[in-house]
């Protein structure tokens, strides 16, 4: 019997080895978008149940893993479409706590620009909206029983969390009667205080970039919802000088949180590039106004794991690659590491 801890590393790191080898010429032309989220030795419980975080030493070695291997690049850079071969570009969302007490002070000793994606509202004590559905979803009986009465049952698409509309959490909370803030801010963990986005926003290495003013599923949101969180989000933003005008979706799952459409609706509400968190990397990036993210995590803590992270993609859709690879492993004993 095999541990699937060890085969994901066995696998990560034959993959990683081999992709690193025969593939990397092929980023010449490419931009590879990093995406994090907290980073702290103590997450939330959040953040630990959707593998948010990431520790500070992994952190580190992850951010010289990029200096040393792409040509990290600033979001004027990428504004103006002159990239560097090999470029990537270094992202986190959302604005927990962990990015300004533990993330800054790592990303301006590495000396790495780094763009975060604000939602602004919680940093004024507003409850985080994405925290507020998972923590109903996850952990509050009777929500999903009134989730499935109202939305319809054969209307329910996974996951849970893209049904639910502020229209249907603000009415069962009204239902139930009860406040749900300090359980969800326990479950979720801090954010950043006012006082700490306009502290790091001197940062030379720190730009804020738009995520919405708090973290809706863009496709419950009518075009006038969505119209007015970009802009009051961007209101509150450009009063800070590290301002970029960039825009990266909540969740960021292309079809299934946001569309199409809604991307020409934020690139017509002055947005330069556009975000998602699909993870591929960015071929021909120059002319492209849309973008996608890869997502580092705790599991990539050495060089060919995170390579592996890098062309996760294109590893799953090599069929002969990923049968050769199992074959191997299934020959290999856990003795033999």
């Amino acid at each position: 019997m095999f541990d699937k801890k060890f085969l994901k590393d066995e696998f990560a790191t034959f993959a990683g080895t081999y992709f690193r080898l025969f593939k990397k010429s092929k980023l010449e032309n490419t931009l590879t978008v990093f995406l994090f989220h907290d980073v702290t030795y103590t997450p939330s419980e959040f953040s630990r149940m959707y593998k948010l975080n990431v520790p500070p030493d992994i952190f580190d070695f992850q951010l010289k893993f990029i200096k040393n291997n792409f040509n990290v690049i600033t979001p004027d850079e990428l504004i103006s479409g002159e990239l560097p071969p090999r470029a990537a570009m270094v992202t986190f969302d959302d604005g927990v706590k962990g990015f300004f007490s533990d993330a800054v002070e790592i990303i301006e000793n590495n000396e790495v620009p780094t763009v975060i994606f604000l939602n602004t509202e919680p940093a004024s004590g507003v409850i985080f909206q994405s925290g507020l559905i998972t923590y109903l979803c996850e952990k509050e009986e009777g929500f999903k029983e009134y989730l499935l009465s109202v939305a319809g049952r054969e209307n329910i698409i996974t996951p849970l969390f893209l049904n639910c509309t502020r229209e249907i959490v603000n009415s069962y909370i009204k239902l139930s009667g009860k406040d749900f803030k300090d359980a969800v801010e326990g479950f979720v963990g801090p954010f950043a205080s006012e006082e700490e986005l306009l502290k790091t926003s001197h940062s030379r290495y720190i730009y804020y970039g738009n995520h919405l003013y708090n973290h809706d599923v863009a496709l419950t949101l009518s075009d006038e919802a969505l119209t007015s969180s970009y802009l009051k989000n961007m209101e509150k933003l450009q009063s800070f000088k590290n301002f970029t005008n960039l825009f990266a979706f909540p969740f960021g799952q292309p079809g299934t949180t946001f569309s199409e459409r809604q991307i020409d609706l934020i690139l017509s509400l002055g947005a330069q590039k556009v975000f998602s968190s699909y993870p591929v990397i960015n071929y021909s990036p120059s002319t492209r106004t849309y973008l996608h993210r890869i997502a580092l995590t705790d599991f990539n803590s050495t060089e060919f794991k995170t390579w592996y992270q890098i062309f996760y993609t294109e590893i799953i859709k090599n069929n002969n690659f990923f049968k050769s690879m199992k074959k191997v492993l299934q020959r290999k004993k856990p003795d033999e590491r």
